[in-house]
């Protein structure tokens, strides 16, 4: 994905490495000439002299002013980098190994890494592309099948990996592309809310970009390159949909059952991987003769582009991302825009959301080795360290301040801050729109304009909840009636996590059923009585990292389970029952602690309503991300009952004999 865009000349290459950190040039310089003494020659020259990176999430604190790096040292830097570049040769230290990374890492940052993400820092920045642990002893079996259920980024990372190990799959999916949900999200202003540095894989940084926050066509077509590159294509059955699956405990194999051009099919196979993800489809609010209204009804998620709003008095109801994205890009389109806010979020200043990534910067990054994969690690620093305070309660914090925890507190008073900078005149707004929970008891909102929108003269909110409608307006639940001409529903989805397929495991037990009252799992993959069964995506797997850095792990983990049954000649893996207990006990007694669910009086889909009506926060785990990477690095062999194969023989005893001439 580091291709140089047509007619890019030297003269834009020129102007690109005379406006790069010279920090990020020496690093780029380095591995080309592989002359690694280079750091050491420049670090007292540029070491407490670093640029920082700010973006949305990192900048509540004041960042001190640094002293700018001597314009004769980075001139240098750069000429030195340009001559190399010029030479066209190929780069002399492509791999650098770990002491050399934490020394460039640190020049680069100007602080460590904490010891528990080194390893996942040089993972994620794409500085490895081999992140395998166990040492394979065989190769997998030609009758050995995997089946995948979704062609999303899930699906794509597991299908990349899986091909890579040598394991036979078919990849299953229910559309007529790859995408999963970005093809369903086709919203009027639908982007992704992660920097597009590292809202993408490790092993594939993509250096164009046009957008630090990418629109959905920018991110499917990312995708489709993607799936190219590495000859997916032929292995995914388009237009097929899955409706179940069941386990044949005698044979030791997944029956899937599905839908393809509506005609019903079924194939086997040793290992089952739903990648379907949790955001499954529309949550329909429940309107009490909604079908009486007689104008479009649309939710974000089923949008449909063949309704002109163009001059419409429209209702928008919902607040979350796609409800600010929505109301944002249709505001100067619509005749009227009324929008309905059910709750309250926190909005979090976010200059990039809608900002182009500089053409010689794109350039820096297309065309000089190395650099995409640094400035990817430089987005990633933030996440890297230590968050005491943000999501899980500070008690001492709390009895000494009364407030959440010290990140937690200054993200709330960041926002604040930034919503009255918004409407310094008028309170009464301000106090309508500030939420009384903690962060992130609701997911933060990346502001890509929703209160200058909200100053429009044809925009206005109202908040309230969306009860009744009748042929030409919508009621609220205190009485209020809007008429309109079309509604727009915000309202997110429904996760179900799997409980949408009639999946059948041990005894025939069903996955709906073992999902009662709440959605579980073990690592966030795996469920007891579902054997040779990996969930990716399941509960407890989700809000610490992007969907991009879980699948990642998450794909490693099943590669080395997978090569474990290999290796052991393994007819079935079910994690026990003593296994899941422990770590959902464990991960449900760290939840108590988050503002996840001392959430006050948030709302959201944070919280599963289960059979007993009771809400249990199911989708999050409070753990720190490079816990999670390390936790994952190989499967705990004694948390499993496992079957060996019937006709699994013993490895051949290989002799080494001494050779002679």
């Amino acid at each position: 994905m580091n291709s140089a865009r047509p007619n890019a000349d030297d003269g834009a290459l020129d102007a690109a490495i005379d406006g790069l950190d010279p920090v990020l040039a020496l690093m780029a310089l380095v591995q080309i000439t592989g002359d690694r003494t280079l750091i050491n020659r420049y670090w007292n020259d540029i070491d407490g002299r670093q640029e920082g990176v700010v973006e949305a999430f990192q900048d509540i604190n004041a960042h001190e002013a640094r002293e700018p790096i001597n314009p004769a040292i980075a001139s240098e830097i750069r000429e030195s980098l340009r001559a190399a570049v010029s030479a066209g040769k190929a780069p002399v230290m492509p791999q650098i190994d770990m002491p050399m990374f934490r020394k460039m890492s640190r020049l680069l940052l100007g602080k460590d890494f904490p010891e528990m993400s080194v390893d996942v820092a040089f993972q994620h920045g794409g500085f490895t592309r081999d992140t395998r642990v166990r040492a394979a002893k065989d190769v997998p079996p030609a009758d050995f099948k995997v089946i995948v259920v979704g062609a999303g980024m899930m699906g794509i990372n597991a299908a990349i990996k899986l091909q890579q190990a040598g394991f036979d799959y078919t990849i299953l999916e229910a559309m007529d592309q790859v995408g999963g949900n970005w093809l369903t999200n086709t919203y009027p202003g639908a982007a992704v809310d992660t920097p597009s540095r590292v809202y993408s894989f490790s092993f594939e940084p993509n250096a164009s970009w046009t957008q630090f926050f990418p629109r959905g066509p920018e991110f499917l077509s990312y995708l489709d390159r993607v799936t190219d590159k590495y000859n997916l294509r032929d292995r995914i059955n388009f237009g097929t949909r899955v409706e179940g699956a069941e386990w044949d405990e005698a044979r030791k194999l997944w029956t899937v059952k599905s839908v393809r051009d509506g005609k019903a099919e079924t194939q086997e196979c040793n290992i089952l991987i739903m990648a379907v993800g949790p955001n499954n489809n529309p949550n329909y609010p429940d309107v009490k003769n909604l079908s009486a209204f007689k104008g479009p009804v649309i939710h974000s998620a089923a949008w449909d582009s063949a309704v002109d709003l163009t001059g419409k008095k429209v209702v928008l109801v919902g607040t979350g991302c796609s409800g600010v994205q929505v109301s944002t890009a249709i505001a100067d389109k619509v005749g009227e825009l009324v929008i309905v806010q059910r709750q309250n979020e926190y909005i979090i200043p976010n200059p990039q959301a809608h900002a182009p990534i500089d053409e010689l910067e794109r350039t820096a990054m297309e065309r000089i080795p190395f650099v995409v994969n640094w400035k990817r690690l430089q987005s990633l620093e933030s996440q890297m360290g230590d968050m005491h305070g943000m999501v899980m309660k500070d008690e001492d914090y709390a009895a000494k301040t009364g407030g959440f925890g010290p990140i937690n507190d200054g993200m709330k008073m960041y926002a604040n801050a930034y919503l009255k900078s918004h409407f310094p005149d008028d309170p009464g707004m301000v106090a309508m729109l500030t939420p009384d929970f903690p962060v992130f008891a609701k997911r933060p909102i990346l502001d890509c304009g929703f209160y200058d929108t909200l100053k429009k003269p044809n925009v206005s909110i109202v908040r309230g909840q969306l009860a009744e409608a009748d042929e030409k307006a919508v009621i609220l639940a205190d009485g209020t009636r809007i008429e309109c001409d079309v509604l727009l529903l915000s309202t997110g989805y429904n996760l179900h996590f799997g409980r949408q397929f009639d999946i059948r495991g041990t005894g025939g037990q069903t996955l709906k059923e073992a999902f009662e009252p709440h959605p579980f799992s073990y690592e966030g993959m795996l469920i007891t009585g579902f054997p040779n069964f990996v969930f990716m995506g399941a509960p407890y797997s989700y809000l610490v990292a992007n969907h991009a850095v879980v699948s990642e792990q998450q794909t490693h983990y099943i590669i080395e389970l997978l090569q474990w049954m290999v290796d052991d000649h393994l007819a079935s893996f079910d994690v026990t029952p003593e296994a899941t207990k422990a770590f959902v006990d464990d991960v449900d007694a760290e939840l108590q602690k988050t503002a996840w669910v001392q959430h006050g009086s948030a709302g959201g889909y944070y919280r599963d309503k289960g059979g007993d009506g009771k809400k249990k926060v199911i989708l999050a785990i409070p753990r720190h991300n490079s816990r999670i990477w390390h936790d994952l690095r190989s499967p705990r062999e004694e948390d499993f009952n496992i079957i060996v194969r019937e006709d699994a023989a013993a490895p051949a005893v290989r002799q080494m004999e001494m050779l002679t001439i």
